[in-house]
């Protein structure tokens, strides 16, 4: 297993599986990460593209799993009354969305407080030129991969409501370094931030 892969896993992967409660999974692609829950949880699976959620739903049955509920949709807006999840997840889905702002107020306002987010999110590099390399690619690679920016900056956006930013763990990895986060819904304007930690 690649070192990316690892981080993915001993992060993002391995926290799924502790998660209990209702549960928002926003932007699940090719399914990958719908296995990691555990079978107790309650899991709503949301996805814009059709097509993986034909294929997500046929993965599921063909595993014989009742606990997660895959539906189109969009994370700009979201078809939940306010305050609905325990939890919220996602993994390289807010770099592709037509609008971050508008996608983190809809999760802020479906979640409960005192609620997470929990996600894997692609990240602006730390390195001055993989940096300036993600902006100037931003544009002709987002035509071809799905509405994916190389520029996304997870932790700018999700600061513009009031989470709290319990961890959040970086990894560099040329031009797609991704970063772990876990943020925590507080009530009203109490939001506090951590500087993220890079792994090795």
């Amino acid at each position: 297993m690649s070192k990316y892969n690892e981080f993915k896993q001993s992060n993002f992967l391995s926290r799924l599986s502790t998660l209990n409660g209702k549960i928002l999974e926003l932007g699940f692609g090719d399914a990958d990460t719908l296995f990691h829950y555990h079978p107790d949880a309650d899991v709503v699976a949301i996805e814009k593209n059709r097509k993986w959620v034909d294929l997500a739903g046929k993965k599921l049955n063909a595993r014989g799993i009742k606990h997660i509920r895959v539906m189109s949709g969009s994370a700009e807006d979201l078809p939940f009354p306010d305050e609905e999840f325990d939890f919220i997840t996602s993994a390289f889905m807010l770099c592709s969305v037509n609008s971050q702002a508008d996608a983190v107020r809809e999760m802020y306002r479906v979640l409960k407080t005192g609620g997470s987010y929990i996600a894997l999110e692609h990240t602006l590099s730390r390195n001055t030129l993989f940096r300036g390399l993600q902006k100037m690619l931003a544009k002709p690679v987002s035509k071809i991969a799905d509405n994916c920016h190389l520029n996304s900056d997870p932790l700018s956006v999700i600061g513009m409501q009031p989470f709290q930013v319990l961890k959040a763990e970086y990894f560099p990895y040329y031009l797609e370094p991704p970063l772990y986060i876990e943020a925590k819904k507080n009530a009203g304007d109490n939001a506090a931030s951590v500087r993220y930690q890079e792994s090795k």
